[in-house]
Formats: structure tokens, C-alpha cells, sequence
């Protein structure tokens, strides 16, 4: 599908980035998990490995203007969800790094990391609300990291 949605414009995958990205939420996931925080400096470090990955990887121009495109949509979306008391401020933080690296690949896949990750982050939610009778918050970075693993299965051509 990432085929049909790049043909012609001379993108470039960046699949080692996109793969680091996975496994740096992966260990985030946990750490939320165990934690129920995310740490600033894992958001900068992450942030910092997507940044160099898409550099090192080729990455053109527009792609570059998408990737920062995806990730202010991101954080505006989960600004206000933060303000409303849905999310930390961590998960707010953390949600440029997969944004700007799924934007990268192209702004639609980038709009389906976020779209997947809320239903994911709320199909967890209503699961544990019946299974716990309360509707007690849950870490948000584990949808996040799901999230980023059903969109690179989504678009395989990302890894």
C-alpha cells in the first residue's frame, strides 16, 4: 500500500529508523507499564535517534516538511486530549516521535499511527473498565507502541 501512495514522488523508507522507533516505544511501553511515567530525557533521545535515522537514511525534503507536519498534528491532538486529563504530559511529549517518523513515509500513514493509536488506547480502556468495574486511567505509551507496530504491519513496506 506504501507503494501505491509514494509512486512517482522519489520517497525514500526510511526502514532502520522506522524499526529503532518501534523498539525504542517497545521499551517505553514497558517502562510506562512499570512506571507511569515517561522520562523527558527517553522523549529527547528518541526524538534525537528518529532525527539522525531520517538524516543518515536520505530522506528528501518534502518528506521532512511532512514528517513536522504529522507531528504538530500530533501534538496539538494530544495537547488537548492532556489538557482534558485523558493523557500525561508525557504521553503528549512522546507523540511527535512516531508522528514525525510515520510522516516521514507519507502524512496519511503518519494520520493512521494517530487514528490507531487512540482506538487502540481506547478499545484497552473500555476492556479494562469491564473487566475492573472502574474506569481508572491506563498507560497510553503501550497503545502508542501497538499502534506503531499495527501501522508498519499495515504498511509493510515501511520495514
Amino acid at each position: 500500500m506504501l507503494e501505491l501512495l509514494t509512486a512517482g514522488q522519489g520517497f525514500h523508507i526510511p526502514a532502520v529508523t522506522v524499526l529503532v522507533i518501534i523498539f525504542g516505544m517497545l521499551l517505553l511501553a514497558a517502562y510506562d507499564v512499570w512506571r507511569r511515567e515517561v522520562e523527558d530525557i527517553a522523549v529527547v533521545a528518541l526524538l534525537g535517534l528518529a532525527t539522525i535515522g531520517l538524516h543518515v537514511e536520505g530522506v528528501t525534503g518534502l518528506q521532512w516538511l511532512n514528517a513536522l507536519l504529522v507531528a504538530a498534528i500530533a501534538f496539538g491532538l494530544y495537547l488537548e486530549l492532556g489538557q482534558q486529563g485523558i493523557l500525561g504530559g508525557g504521553d503528549v511529549k512522546l507523540s511527535i516521535v512516531p508522528a514525525f517518523v510515520f510522516g516521514a513515509l507519507h502524512p496519511m500513514i503518519g494520520l493512521w499511527w494517530i487514528a490507531s493509536t487512540i482506538l487502540i488506547h481506547q478499545t484497552f480502556f473500555a476492556i479494562n473498565a469491564r473487566v475492573n468495574r472502574t474506569r481508572t486511567g491506563i498507560p497510553h505509551v503501550p497503545a502508542m507502541a501497538v499502534g506503531a507496530l499495527v501501522t508498519s504491519l499495515i504498511f509493510p513496506a515501511t520495514i
